[in-house]
């Protein structure tokens, strides 16, 4: 009686384990695996993070080697970054020579990891500056950023092919945002000339570019200005009318103080390192276009 009892409990223990099986393989639409593990993409600076976030849809983590705050000229990620790092599929650098610490990363990484692949994705955009002095802000023009995103698709694309389409669908959408914003950009500052933009540090070339404006830099070429320059720099802005003087986060902001006292104007923070991407620059472009 026993032994038949045990026996029939066995049997109905295999019959619900065989069915729960059979109901999870149902869950799945035909021709569809497991999910796989989320792609681990480094990037350099927390501009990039939106973008890939936004092509990858779910199927990244992102890890961003220069966090909010901090200066991309001189920040050295953390040990436990750096190894955090190394385990990535993947790693965006803005493109060889334009940060310094870029490259010391892309060459200790693939050295933690020789299997991790590396893709520039200034490649295809058309850097500003002198050979010995590229100018690095190379995202701070959207017209470059939808290179960096077409760039960004197809690395996505080259880790993880089985997932092409929606990379590609996804980045389109992403670009059409940027077009978008772009035109609005153009014509709010059409709309509202701002005249000379007075700012402290030398970011704003491909900005400039894009919309033809003329932005006046109080560092130059990474150095402070001396009280010689101020003063023509000071004589410039009255003439011009400059009543704002745009100073970064990153940045100790005495000495844009101390001109926009000169003038009778007032200091303005933007960041062009922000997260948010896109909506930061919105943000920006109508600091400038009320100034």
């Amino acid at each position: 009686m026993i032994p038949s009892l045990i026996r029939f409990r066995t049997c109905l223990l295999l019959i619900m384990i065989g069915l729960t099986l059979l109901l999870s393989a149902g869950c799945l639409a035909p021709g569809q695996d497991e999910e796989k593990p989320a792609i681990l993409v480094a990037v350099t600076i927390p501009p990039q993070e939106e973008m890939v976030r936004e092509i990858g849809d779910g199927r990244v983590d992102v890890i961003v080697l220069i966090p909010p705050g901090s200066d991309p000229h001189t920040y050295e990620p953390s040990p436990g970054l750096v190894a955090r790092a190394s385990g990535a599929d993947l790693y965006l650098p803005l493109g060889s020579g334009l940060f310094p610490v870029e490259d010391v990363m892309a060459g200790r990484l693939r050295a933690m990891n020789p299997d991790l692949a590396v893709t520039a994705v200034s490649s295809g955009v058309e850097v500003l500056g002198s050979g010995d002095r590229p100018d690095p802000h190379i995202w701070l023009s959207l017209k470059n950023a939808r290179i960096m995103a077409e760039n960004t698709r197809d690395a996505l694309v080259a880790v993880d092919p089985d997932n092409e389409d929606m990379y590609r669908a996804n980045a389109d959408r992403y670009s059409a945002r940027i077009d978008d914003l772009d035109k609005k950009i153009s014509g709010d500052l059409f709309r509202n000339d701002p005249g000379m933009i007075l700012v402290t540090h030398q970011a704003w070339g491909y900005f400039a570019r894009d919309y033809g404006l003329s932005i006046v830099s109080i560092e130059q070429d990474g150095k402070e200005p001396t009280a010689r320059d101020l003063e023509r720099l000071i004589t410039l802005a009255r003439a011009e009318g400059v009543a704002v003087v745009f100073a970064e986060a990153q940045e100790n902001r005495r000495e844009a103080q101390a001109v926009a006292d000169e003038i009778g104007g007032r200091v303005e923070v933007i960041d062009p390192l922000a997260p948010g991407y896109l909506a930061n620059m919105e943000r920006i472009a109508t600091a400038f276009a009320g100034s």
